[in-house]
């Protein structure tokens, strides 16, 4: 038996100083080979047996027989360091028990120690909008890299279809991707916090702004581009950094957009200029969130093969722009990606000449982008008046008008 206990649970022993043994609770997996101690109460899980604190291993009990066969002995001594040893009941002896201590907090980031400071990540708030095999990836990932807040955004549910290109497995069925994805990342973050919002953003946008108002960053892993719009719109004004991603037909290649206010081109910008470089591109897939697309095409797409593996590649890019977009600034050994705009294909199609080919292109800022210049494009819609003078203007125009009052537009 392997026996895994949490270091907060290990200190808690050690520091109570009126109770020197107690009952373990938690759960036996793999059919009794592992057993996880998860807390010192019932409400920790199901009962396992019990702990006591000694002094020094001579102490162990040696023939303690009022155990019942199965319960496990965890012996708890104190240090520096601090250590533990555990023995279970077999019918007519004591069997000896290997025990881990879990530091969570200390160990889960090690393994990026000289690639950046994870702690840098911890205070940083990402909003994930549209959770489908692209979204869903990308919020494992920043979750696993450290990312301590995040809000999901998706209205759609989880179905069989989904499975198969998607990180939630088949006892999540019938959920809302929004909930099957929190539990997921409170399970493999150990301080992740996690909002979720059940909401279709194209109805109700007053949410959507007050959803990205103090994120650090917003992903945008719907391939609707009204829902893109609509996204780079609440954010810019707001100073929110933005990545946009999307997968082409059958995912033989994607693209990933990001927008960083209050310098360069805004997602509006994108779109007004996209197919001046290459023509078109090729109708987007819904893989980066099926709540957000056409359902009709479903049937389609469940039956192309390796669209998985492909919209995973261009959402791990995707998940990679985003991280380098919340390390700007700090203590890292990853380069920032120098262009704003990152195509990538899986397969040699359109524009790309060869498998796994990706293209850099700096998208620029359009002088009359209604969003990002604002004043500029009223001005070009105003024969050059500012927009102070059609403000001023329109103010006389309307003073000018009779009063008639009326029960639909009354006037004083």
């Amino acid at each position: 038996m392997f026996l895994t206990i949490p270091d907060t649970l290990v200190t808690q022993a050690l520091i109570d100083t009126d109770r020197t043994e107690g009952q373990i609770y938690g759960r036996l997996l793999d059919g009794g080979d592992v057993a996880q101690v998860m807390g010192f109460s019932e409400t920790s899980g199901s009962y396992l047996g019990c702990w006591r604190r000694i002094e020094s291993s001579t102490a162990a009990p040696k023939h303690d027989l009022s155990y019942s066969e199965g319960e496990i002995l965890l012996l708890i001594i104190p240090g520096p360091p601090e250590t533990i040893t555990a023995q279970r009941r077999t019918s007519d002896a004591w069997e000896e028990v290997e025990c881990n201590i879990v530091r969570l907090h200390a160990d889960y980031t090690s393994r990026l120690h000289g690639i950046f400071e994870a702690d840098h990540l911890a205070n940083k708030r990402v909003a994930v909008i549209g959770l489908g095999s692209g979204g869903s990836v990308v919020a494992t990932q920043l979750a696993r890299c450290g990312v301590g807040h995040m809000r999901l955004v998706d209205f759609d549910r989880l179905e069989v279809h989904n499975i198969a290109r998607h990180v939630c497995g088949l006892h999540d069925i019938g959920r809302y991707k929004t909930r099957a994805m929190r539990d997921l990342l409170y399970d493999i973050s150990p301080a992740i916090q996690v909002e979720t919002f059940e909401l279709n953003i194209l109805d109700d946008l007053d949410a959507l702004g007050a959803i990205v108002s103090d994120c650090d960053l917003v992903v945008a892993a719907t391939d609707r581009e009204e829902s893109k719009v609509a996204i780079n719109r609440a954010c810019w004004p707001r100073g929110v950094a933005a990545v946009y991603g999307a997968a082409y037909n059958r995912a033989f290649g994607g693209d990933v957009f990001r927008a960083i206010p209050p310098d360069g081109a805004c997602y509006d910008c994108f779109q007004a200029v996209v197919t001046e470089y290459f023509g078109p591109p090729p109708a987007a897939t819904q893989d980066f969130s099926v709540g957000y697309e056409d359902p009709t095409r479903l049937p389609d797409l469940i039956a192309e093969p390796g669209l998985g593996i492909d919209v995973g590649m261009i959402a791990l890019l995707m998940t990679r722009v985003a991280l380098l977009t919340l390390l700007r600034g700090s203590n890292t050994t990853l380069p920032d990606v120098e262009s704003n705009w990152l195509l990538f294909g899986n397969r040699a199609e359109w524009i790309f000449q060869k498998p796994l080919e990706s293209l850099f292109i700096e998208v620029e800022r359009q002088n009359d982008c209604p969003t990002c210049q604002y004043r500029n494009y009223v001005a070009s819609n105003l024969d050059g008046m500012s927009v102070e003078e059609a403000a001023t203007e329109a103010q006389e125009i309307l003073g000018s008008l009779p009063s008639m009052p009326s029960p639909l537009h009354p006037h004083p």
